[in-house]
Parts: C-alpha cells; structure tokens; sequence
C-alpha cells in the first residue's frame, strides 16, 4: 500500500557531503543535505523498490510494511543520525494498489470522471493509458495507469495510486498511524470510494452512448463542438460518453471493489524476465 515516503529533518550526518545537493544514500533512497554539507534536511524512498528491486509490486500487509521502513531506517542510519521510524515525520506518502483490471478502458471512463477534493478534471496520457488528477497545488494527487505498459511486460494491469504531500497528508489521515498498513487503507479507500461509479449503458439510449462508440478523436472533437453548454450539461454528455467508450460489462464502483474489510488481491508484475502472480 505504502509506496513513495519522503521523511524531513535535519539529521546530522556522520560526515561531511557536498551541500545543497541531492544524492544517492542506498539502493531506491535519495537524501537531501543542507547548505553546510553537515546535516541531511530530508530522505525519500520508494519501499517496494528497496525491499524487492522494483515497484511492480505493492505492499501488501503490515509484515511487508515494517520489513520496508526497517530496511529504509538501516540506509540512513548508516548516513546520519537518524532516529527510529516512531520519531520520523512523513511529509510525503503515496499509495498504491495493482488490480486485476483491463486498465484502458477504465481510464478511459474515469477521465470524464472528478476525484472529490479536487477542482480540476483529469488529463490523460498520451495513448489514452493512464490519467492524472491534481489539486491543492499537487499536494494531492490521484493517478490511474496501467502498470504492466508501464513495465513492458504482456497484458494490463490497472494501478491506482494516490499521492498526499504536506497538509494533505495531514488532513487525509485525521489522525491515524502512518506507520499502520490499516490506517493508511481507510484513508486510500475514503479516497477511491469517493469517485462516483461508472453505469453501464445496456444499449445506445442516445446520441452520447452512440459517439462512445466512435475513435478519441472524433468524440473530443464532437464533445469540443459542445462546449459552449452549461458546465453541468456538458460533464453529464462527457460522462455519458466515455461510460459508453469504455463498453464495461458492468457498473464499475471503487467501493465495491474496495472492501471495509481490506484490499483485494494485489497483484505483482514483475520485471520481462520473471513472472507476474498474486501478491
């Protein structure tokens, strides 16, 4: 669940580096010195990639999460005087959840779609393979991509990934125990469950279910020649539109899909030379 952590200082360090520089501490950590050289201001770690060389997988429980930080903690401690993972303050966590999902077609829905708490509308990627959420300055970030594409290995896997910085962080988990594979959970779902559900049109109802039906570039160009709708009008046809494109064989719903209980299976893709299986 706990992907990318970056945790601030200072710490000093138990020699001197090159000031105001960012630099490589250990394998997937990167530190940040400050401008005497003397004490490292903050780190960043992605703890899939420290613990298994890669990010194709997620963590997927508490055991897998403490086996992380405990390893992040041995990289640093053997920089500067680092204190034990109950004394760090997370200013960055991202989360992350792989799914066994056809990813292009669900972000190709989700793109008309608005993410609760942020303002602006989604951005696709190029190729259609992924889209991206910001709001309060990028502080709060929310990303569906498909992760095998991403890796070039064969097939797709849907991931979606939140990302929370500063206040934003501070805000979503109300509270709870960065550290607690639960907590961080409830806050990745309170998210995810918040996007509206995606329906499945039974038949072409309309003209939007019908331009679903046609290439990206003629529905945007189509859907451009109605801009000039009121905005509520205008997100409904959208909606309507890529609900259509997607041609799910059912309601999608993040919170049906995502249990009060736990995630999902997770799913690991693994690099071209080995193979992917269930977390």
């Amino acid at each position: 669940m706990l992907d990318t952590l970056t945790i601030r200082g200072p710490w000093p360090l138990r020699q001197t580096l090159p000031s105001r520089r960012k630099l490589a501490l250990g394998p997937s950590v990167r530190g940040w010195t400050d401008e005497t050289g003397t004490l490292l201001e903050s780190a960043e770690c992605s703890l899939p990639r420290l613990l298994y060389g890669h990010n194709g997988r997620t963590l997927a429980d508490q055991g897998q999460l403490d086996a992380g930080l405990v390893k992040l903690h041995d990289v640093l401690i053997s920089v500067a005087d680092v204190p034990s993972e109950a004394d760090w303050s997370p200013w960055r966590l991202d989360l992350a959840w792989n799914f066994d999902l056809q990813a292009r077609p669900l972000i190709l829905a989700h793109a008309a779609l608005c993410v609760p708490g942020i303002q602006s509308e989604g951005t696709l990627h190029p190729g259609c393979y992924g889209v991206s959420w910001r709001g309060a300055k990028s502080r709060f970030m929310v990303t569906l991509y498909d992760k095998a594409r991403q890796m070039h290995v064969p097939g797709s896997i849907l991931r979606a990934e939140i990302s929370l910085r500063g206040r934003q962080l501070a805000r979503r988990l109300d509270g709870r125990d960065w550290r607690d594979f639960s907590a961080l959970y409830r806050t990745y779902r309170g998210v995810m469950a918040g996007i509206a559900p995606i329906q499945n049109p039974t038949a072409a109802a309309g003209w939007p279910e019908a331009v679903g039906q046609e290439s990206p570039e003629t529905r945007r160009r189509i859907l451009a020649r109605l801009a000039h709708k009121p905005s509520a009008t205008f997100r409904r046809y959208r909606r309507k539109t890529e609900a259509a494109a997607a041609q799910l064989s059912e309601t999608f719903s993040w919170a049906n899909i995502l249990s009060v209980d736990g995630p999902p299976p997770g799913v690991a893709v693994e690099p071209a030379n080995q193979s992917r299986h269930t977390a």
